[in-house]
């Protein structure tokens, strides 16, 4: 155990230095790569054998491998070195298509197209190119997409597309021309100048000659890749003259075998067969069906203007047989649809990205409208709840201010019948003082009264002046005199009733004469005094408890002459009271 623990130190150094190992190799593979790339266009032959020098075991990782395999079909491509496989550049396919940028995808698609080419496949070639073509302007890499433009364009002339020929290697001219490769500008211009002549455009031919006569004049190298144009624009657009002239002036250069055969052509069209069959016995029999078609085509035409019709026929027919294996070719490729195909297949994805955008963009719709949906019943929610809120508030604040007036209205009738207590306590103290101002009179006459009368006029007097005393001094010991007599009114109802009105007789005699005369008798007239001394009728009735209580109040009021519901007999005899002092 104690060993283990002494190597774990070691094996982490030795985790370490492999990493650093590894890292330093990555790196030095890394640069390998930049090296090679840097010098692909320029000298690809100094980057194929960087390429080479590298061993396939060094190179790790699916990115670091898709590189190594792109930059190797590069360099064999740029070197002429034709593959016919795809075990070199299947590891770029595997990785860049998917992850790649737009410029890793072009290439890779381009050099998968390179490879099907040399297989034969033009039709898988051409759906390479195309997918290539279709990264657009997301390419920055123009020399690339010029290449892929030109392999596009030499698939369409086998098609017998001529007018995609013309447009692929005219846009290819401009990307070229953009960058400053000038020379392959040059080609590409008389690819499209040979397009026009097939065509048998010669408006179209003469002003892209111009382009080119005045390209050659500023790069006098690119006149290699115009004078095969010159010479079947010559053949097929200028006069006799014009074409002897022509090609006596270049019958010593040495001619390719597709010039020696537009040669001959243009012998034959001048009616010099002999130097037409001359060219065609120098020409290469061996070469592509095309080939071997046109120069089918040209002898057929000599031999008919030297009469020799039935070689003329038996090379027509073998004519017939090519140009018959030729079109099954292209038919069994599928190559002529092609680009409808591929057409069809991008108008097809186009709407399956449509299709998907309208889903998404409906769910996502959907979903907003969820969310407004959901965010406008929480805002209706809490705005209900606020207003729910403001209503109770509002409703609190009202039975609060309800509440508070009627504090205040209550506060104020508190107030009021205080202030009606005062002024009735004023008025009764009024009352009390002139009463008491009578008895004094009454008393300083004693000796005309009686002397019960005198007894209760000193007794009502000192209870008068100590309940006087009181409310001016507002002390309670002022009022034990009035204290007694409310003790005495309360237990003997008949001695303060008797005293009462023997007080109001010495007080008020005109008053109790009054209802003397009237017939009231003894028990009536107390019964009124209590009514003089301010009591009501609900109060008197308490007082004397007596059941013939309402009896009596009738039969005084039918001695009287009083109305039964008019007239209220306390305010009656009050005011009688007063009118008789």
């Amino acid at each position: 155990m104690k060993r283990i623990r002494n190597l774990i130190p070691v094996i982490l150094w030795l985790t370490v230095l492999l990493a650093a190992v590894s890292c330093g190799r990555q790196g030095a593979v890394r640069e390998k790569l930049d090296v090679a790339e840097s010098l692909m266009n320029a000298r690809p032959d100094s980057a194929l054998a960087v390429l080479q020098g590298i061993p396939a075991s060094a190179v790790k990782g699916k990115k670091a491998s898709a590189r190594y395999a792109l930059l190797s079909s590069m360099a064999l491509d740029k070197n002429y070195i034709d593959t016919t496989t795809f075990d070199i550049l299947q590891p770029a396919i595997d990785y860049y298509t998917q992850h790649g940028t737009p410029d890793e995808q072009l290439r890779t698609y381009y050099y998968q197209g390179r490879i099907y080419q040399n297989q034969g496949d033009d039709d898988s070639a051409m759906r390479s190119f195309m997918k290539g073509r279709d990264l657009g302007k997301r390419v920055t890499d123009s020399l690339l997409l010029a290449h892929t433009l030109v392999a596009q364009g030499t698939l369409y002339l086998k098609q017998y597309k001529t007018d995609e020929f013309i447009q692929n290697n005219r846009a290819a001219a401009v990307l070229y021309a953009a960058i400053g490769k000038d020379l392959l500008a040059i080609k590409s211009w008389t690819n499209a100048l040979d397009g026009c002549v097939m065509r048998n455009d010669r408006p179209a031919a003469d002003s892209l000659l111009s382009v080119c006569m005045a390209l050659v004049q500023k790069y006098p190298d690119g006149g290699t890749y115009l004078f095969p144009s010159l010479l079947a624009y010559t053949v097929a657009f200028c006069s006799a003259d014009e074409i002897r002239t022509f090609l006596d002036r270049y019958q010593g250069l040495e001619l390719t075998r597709d010039e020696r055969l537009n040669f001959a052509q243009g012998y034959t069209k001048i009616g010099e067969y002999d130097k037409a069959m001359k060219c065609l016995s120098e020409a290469s029999t061996a070469g592509s069906i095309l080939d071997s078609m046109k120069y089918a085509s040209v002898k057929i035409r000599i031999l008919e203007k030297q009469g020799r019709y039935e070689q003329a026929l038996d090379l027509y027919r073998n004519y017939s047989a090519l140009l018959e294996r030729y079109q099954k070719g292209l038919l069994s490729q599928d190559l002529l649809f092609s680009d409808k195909r591929h057409q069809l297949e991008m108008e097809n994805l186009m709407e399956i990205q449509e299709r998907d955008r309208l889903i998404w963009g409906t769910l996502c719709s959907l979903f907003a409208l969820v969310i407004l949906a959901g965010w406008l019943y929480y805002q209706g929610h809490l705005s209900r709840t606020k207003r729910i809120l403001t209503e109770k508030e509002n409703e609190n604040l009202r039975l609060a201010q309800d509440n508070l007036c009627k504090e205040k209205e209550k506060v104020e009738l508190e107030r009021n019948r205080k202030i009606l207590e005062t002024e009735n306590l004023k008025l009764e103290i009024v009352r009390l003082e002139s009463e008491r101002d009578n008895l004094k009179a009454l008393q300083r006459k004693q000796s005309e009264l009686a002397s019960p009368v005198k007894s209760v006029i000193k007794n009502r007097l000192d209870m008068l002046n100590g309940l006087l005393a009181k409310e001016i001094t507002r002390n309670d010991s002022y009022a034990e005199q009035y204290n007694q007599w409310i003790e005495m009114a309360r237990n003997d109802k008949k001695q303060f009733m008797n005293s009462t009105r023997l007080a109001f007789a010495a007080s008020h005699p005109r008053f109790i004469e009054f209802l003397e005369q009237h017939g009231l008798t003894t028990d009536e007239i107390n019964y009124l005094c209590l009514y003089a001394i301010g009591l009501r009728g609900k109060e008197v009735g308490e007082y004397i408890q007596v059941k013939r209580h309402y009896i009596m109040s009738h039969e005084i009021r039918m001695k009287l002459g009083l109305d039964e519901h008019e007239t209220n007999i306390g305010l009656y005899i009050r005011r009688l009271m007063k009118s008789l002092e």
